[in-house]
């Protein structure tokens, strides 16, 4: 709350705490960020103040701005070396002991993910490798009513074989008939 008006002892006093901004809380975010991966709450509990603080912080003081940006962006570039290191494969170091007891250190090949591939993809490039949803196709009425007949066609024409079938499988009663005397 403000000085109340004619207080000649308030002059340029906005009321309100003292920032505990210090211009060298610029440079301590930075190495935070770019080396423990430090994200806006845990900045704001290791500098004793809350989330919201440092928001105000990053709109009122530019350089702390950008040296949140720098100190993620090292952070992130990181991560993204590492994890397409993980998709495509890479080399490592092994010490390996043969069968007469020497060491020797080999580079062995570990093969990448390729499930982490796809999601790297579909992140990246979705338009190309998102995933594919089942499509449900809507007809309108002119196409509906011809399946329909296409539809009834069809069992009509399974009907009549049917019906071809019975009558071919029928007994010859002319043949019994003859044998029985029944003429």
């Amino acid at each position: 709350m403000p000085a109340p008006k004619g207080n000649r002892y308030a002059k340029g006093n906005s009321g309100g705490r003292p920032s505990k901004y210090k211009p060298e809380f610029a440079e301590i975010a930075k190495k935070l960020c770019a080396k423990c991966a430090f994200t806006d709450a845990q900045l704001a509990d290791w500098f004793e103040v809350s989330v919201r603080t440092i928001n105000e912080w990053k709109l009122k003081h530019p350089e702390f701005a950008q040296a949140l940006k720098i100190g993620k962006a090292e952070i992130d570039d990181l991560v993204e070396r590492a994890t397409v290191a993980h998709i495509v494969g890479y080399y490592i170091l092994v010490d390996e002991m043969d069968r007469h007891g020497n060491i020797k250190t080999v580079r062995k090949w570990v093969p990448g993910n390729a499930h982490a591939g796809m999601k790297w993809l579909q992140a990246r490039r979705p338009q190309i490798y998102r995933e594919q949803k089942d499509v449900h196709h809507t007809l309108n009425m002119d196409d509906a009513f011809l399946r329909f007949l296409d539809q009834i066609d069809e069992e009509q024409k399974l009907l009549k074989a049917q019906r071809i079938r019975v009558i071919e499988h029928m007994p010859d009663t002319s043949a019994a008939d003859k044998i029985s005397g029944h003429d």
